[in-house]
């Protein structure tokens, strides 16, 4: 045994059980939270119960999963991303057009071209947006609150434009209805194919971000390290850009998503998408300092986000309360932000004193 692993040893069992404890629910807080949140419901609502609600709440957390994953690369180097629901109105926008070979609302006619081509060019429209974005943000050192709110606003005004106002309708066959099919498993029981391309975006996320050198740059930028990570030789630039494009990949993979569910392109298909991606972040332990979190963790956080959606109507709560609880989730996900940074001195949570 090495002096190091008997030093680390040392450290693990000196930690009281309190502390122990504390930090397991720290890391498996979210968790606890949605399955204690999923067993109430399963309780209360008997029609939450039936297969058709479950495979509802794995399709519509699929796009918002695969949009807070980019979400997630960004936070993580301390930055955001605003432009997440106008790049995933845009990218549907543009799929659906080319796909219906027509801007005009109403025709289900598919006279555009093969949608897997229409798809390629939407996606690749949000990776040129995002890289364009990243090197706003890291050449010229603008603020990337502003400068994603204004391509926020650019890309709503251009969705709007193309579309009149009016969602474009398209025929849903080929590469279409494979992207949204349902898995069978048991009887009753079957799995959207959307929710299983967000598992393997997630499952590709995490290994990029946990055994990759380029992850290893994404968690050092992070929690206001930059000039850290810039002395230690990381092209911090590079690394930026890279994530900004990631970001608007992901969020044109959701639009593409949406839109072939929706069998529409419409400028409001992405509505609330940025405040859920960053509350799912920030509810699945990612700070919004970043340099720490991960994927899976923000998978949970929308989770949390839709069960509690679901639940307000299978409880017939008013379905105009919707912009409030969503309001009520962003701030008390900030404040559970700030609660875990330790910045609340009368709860005695800094950091310093959890760690020792």
């Amino acid at each position: 045994m090495t002096t190091q692993t008997r030093v680390a040893e040392q450290k693990q069992s000196s930690v009281s059980p309190g502390k122990q404890l504390s930090r397991l629910l720290s890391n498996m807080g979210p968790l606890l939270v949605f399955l204690i949140m999923f067993a109430i419901l399963w309780i209360l609502s008997p029609a939450f119960r039936s297969p058709t609600s479950l495979s509802l709440l794995l399709l519509e957390t699929a796009a918002i999963a695969i949009a807070a994953a980019g979400q997630t690369y960004v936070i993580m180097i301390g930055g955001i991303d605003l432009s997440v629901e106008a790049m995933v109105s845009f990218s549907g926008v543009v799929s659906a057009i080319l796909i219906a070979g027509t801007n005009i609302a109403g025709g289900q006619m598919a006279n555009g071209i093969p949608a897997i081509y229409a798809i390629l060019i939407a996606v690749s429209a949000g990776l040129l947006i995002g890289l364009f974005q990243g090197s706003l943000i890291t050449w010229f050192r603008m603020n990337p609150l502003i400068v994603t709110l204004g391509f926020r606003s650019i890309l709503l005004g251009i969705s709007l434009v193309w579309t009149n106002g009016a969602g474009i309708n398209i025929n849903r066959t080929g590469v279409l209805e494979v992207i949204t099919d349902r898995i069978p498993l048991f009887d009753r029981w079957n799995i959207p194919v959307p929710f299983l391309i967000a598992l393997g975006i997630f499952a590709i996320s995490w290994v990029v971000l946990r055994q990759t050198r380029f992850g290893r740059h994404t968690y050092a930028l992070g929690n206001n390290s930059e000039e850290a990570a810039r002395l230690s030789g990381i092209n911090i630039n590079r690394v930026k850009i890279i994530i900004y494009g990631i970001s608007g990949t992901l969020a044109a993979i959701a639009g593409v998503l949406v839109m072939a569910r929706l069998r529409s392109g419409a400028y409001q298909n992405g509505t609330n998408l940025t405040l859920m991606t960053v509350a799912a972040v920030v509810i699945g332990g990612t700070p919004l300092t970043g340099g720490k979190g991960g994927v899976w963790g923000t998978m949970v956080g929308v989770f949390i986000i839709r069960i509690v959606e679901q639940g307000m109507v299978y409880l017939s709560v008013p379905s105009n309360a919707k912009e409030i609880v969503l309001g009520i989730i962003i701030v008390l996900a900030v404040m559970l932000d700030v609660i875990r940074q330790g910045e609340v001195p009368w709860l005695r949570l800094r950091r310093g004193s959890t760690e020792s």
